[in-house]
């Protein structure tokens, strides 16, 4: 429901990082659409509220915490864009570390007290509201009112972007949607389940692509020449699908008897499909917003949906056949043909496809060596009486181990990356330990 607000609070980033763009006005626009919708949505809530009463587990009181929820979400929606659009990008992953262990922690410690969804929902909002609170503090910026200069570029960037992001939404969640529609709880378990395993290298992707776009948008507007760095960039930003999927070759099925011991076969084929078809999503997410940093969302908005064009009917044809199963084959044909055309459309904006190749054939390699060696962790792990449990555990620091080691030895750039990470973190040790 509140994804046109990402989609405007998205302008507030690309627009607010060319120079000479004014952050405040953009701010000011971000503000008065999510404003504006909220107060839409809050019309919609007050008129149906009755109804939902009657058909939803939303009294009256949960729907007003709801409210106060959806504005928080708004507030770190733009809280978010605006620390992005003034120039630190990777500082929004470090918000986020915070209100997550913020909000884990407050949920250990009051676990006896927290008894209704109500309750829970307030403890995420007090975090949301003191960290982001304390950020907007410290950026300091304030909103001013757009000029129609302002108001025109925003347009230009919002009118794409606003149906983009929700058809990014959309696509993230078909299966889930339309299995809901066509097949059984199960069929939607098993798959969330699945999803679950396998999604985590594209989530790693997401995260590396809002700098990603900033960096594109700043140097683009600037005139700086991105095409020496955008193909790795995006290329070794999908690196940790590969490794998600080299661990799940070797694991799926005993993580398929620990976790969904009801229906591992099911389980297994599909957290296999979902877990390498990720790979495919999380280079179309660093695309995608590439193509953004370059001022064309309307680009990423068409790939996704010529996806779910395609995607769509086929799950509900086989949904209620094959379940899962049927969810994970839909899925697999919207991130190929969302991908070929990002592929397609990027050729045709950069004269380049965003693939290194080397680095591809580097990550094929590691991925099978580290696979063999979550193959031999498994099987000592089980072979000494451990259970499937321990040796999914067992097998974690094995996947990053043989992954890292043998990218290390093939690629100086991987080797580069690795050095300068120590680098950083024996500084930060040291200084906390001074």
């Amino acid at each position: 429901m509140l994804r046109p607000i990402r989609g405007i609070t998205q302008t507030l980033h690309k627009v607010g990082t060319e120079p000479g763009e004014s952050v405040d006005a953009y701010l000011g626009v971000a503000l008065a659409f999510s404003a504006g919708y909220l107060c839409l949505l809050g019309l919609a809530g007050v008129a149906t509220s009755e109804y939902l009463a009657a058909v939803t587990v939303f009294d009256q009181g949960l729907l007003r915490v709801s409210a106060v929820y959806a504005v928080t979400t708004a507030l770190a929606m733009t809280v978010e864009s605006l620390t992005s659009a003034v120039g630190y990008p990777s500082g929004v992953t470090w918000i986020n570390s915070v209100k997550s262990s913020l909000e884990l922690g407050l949920l250990l410690g009051l676990v006896g007290s927290i008894t209704t969804v109500t309750d829970l929902m307030l403890v995420m909002i007090g975090v949301r509201l003191a960290v982001f609170g304390v950020v907007v503090v410290i950026l300091g910026v304030t909103p001013a009112v757009p000029d129609r200069h302002e108001i025109a570029r925003a347009w230009e960037f919002a009118r794409w972007s606003i149906p983009d992001q929700m058809l990014d939404r959309v696509s993230y969640n078909m299966p889930v949607y339309v299995l809901g529609i066509v097949s059984t709880p199960l069929a939607v378990g098993i798959y969330e389940a699945a999803d679950r395993f396998g999604d985590f290298g594209a989530t790693i992707a997401w995260q590396l692509s809002n700098p990603l776009l900033t960096k594109v948008s700043g140097d683009t507007a600037a005139d700086i020449d991105i095409s020496g760095y955008i193909d790795s960039a995006v290329t070794g930003g999908s690196g940790v699908s590969f490794l998600v999927f080299g661990y799940l070759l070797s694991t799926r099925d005993i993580i398929a008897t620990a976790a969904f011991g009801s229906a591992p076969e099911q389980f297994s084929t599909t957290v296999i499909i979902v877990g390498g078809i990720n790979i495919f999503r999380g280079f179309w997410t660093l695309a995608s917003h590439t193509l953004e940093g370059l001022g064309e969302p309307g680009l990423s908005f068409r790939t996704k949906l010529y996806g779910l064009a395609v995607s769509v009917p086929l799950t509900l044809w086989l949904g209620s056949q094959y379940g899962a199963l049927a969810g994970a084959a839909g899925y697999v044909v919207m991130n190929v043909v969302v991908g070929g055309y990002v592929v397609y459309y990027s050729s045709r904006v950069l004269s380049s496809t965003l693939v290194d190749r080397r680095l591809v054939g580097q990550f094929v390699g590691a991925l099978l060596v580290e696979s063999g060696v979550v193959y031999g962790t498994v099987w000592v792990v089980m072979a000494a009486g451990g259970g499937p449990v321990a040796a999914a555990v067992l097998a974690v620091p094995a996947a990053c181990l043989g992954f890292g080691l043998s990218l290390g030895v093939v690629s100086e750039q991987a080797r580069v990356v690795f050095r300068r990470t120590y680098e950083i973190s024996s500084q930060q040790l040291r200084l906390r330990v001074g």
